[in-house]
């Protein structure tokens, strides 16, 4: 009986071993996403894309608009020279006027319920942000999907808060 858990304990580590010998090989499609892929990605989907130089900026930020919408989109959690980012931040504000600006409460109703973050700046307009981790890398179609996906997301935001452009 021990022999038989020996070896069926050798076949399945042989098993494991070549499930994650394979592993590398699906990675290389994955890349690391620059300020400038992502300046291509937003170009490639119709929206104007500026580099920004922001002084409390940890990375590369870039401008563009979509829907109406003008966004900016961080790169963060950078190596000392500030490359090497393993987050891409988007965020946009809605400037509103303070009779009209939602309240904590219902942005909190939306953390509960929906992806990406909402928050209020120091004059009370809302935000919206979506982090996104790029450990390891993303594919282009993945980064495509999630601007796609993020222009979605202010159009729902903006009306979740009753933002009118």
């Amino acid at each position: 009986m021990f022999r038989f858990f020996n070896v069926l304990g050798a076949f399945v580590a042989l098993g494991a071993a070549m499930i994650f010998a394979t592993a590398p090989a699906s990675a290389q499609d994955l890349n690391v996403v620059t300020p400038e892929d992502m300046a291509t990605a937003l170009d490639g989907l119709g929206m104007d894309v500026q580099f920004e130089s922001l002084s409390d900026a940890e990375g590369p930020v870039l401008s563009s608009e979509a829907s109406g919408f003008q966004f900016l989109v961080s790169f963060e959690a950078c190596d000392d020279d500030g490359e090497e980012c393993e987050l891409i931040v988007f965020r946009c504000g809605l400037a509103m006027a303070p009779e009209d600006q939602p309240d904590l409460e219902l942005l909190n109703v939306w953390n509960d319920t929906r992806w990406g973050k909402a928050k209020m700046d120091e004059e009370g307009d809302p935000w919206i942000i979506l982090e996104i981790n790029t450990v390891g890398g993303l594919t282009e179609d993945n980064l495509t999907d999630t601007i796609q996906w993020w222009t979605t997301l202010m159009d729902e935001f903006a009306d979740f808060v009753g933002f009118e452009k």
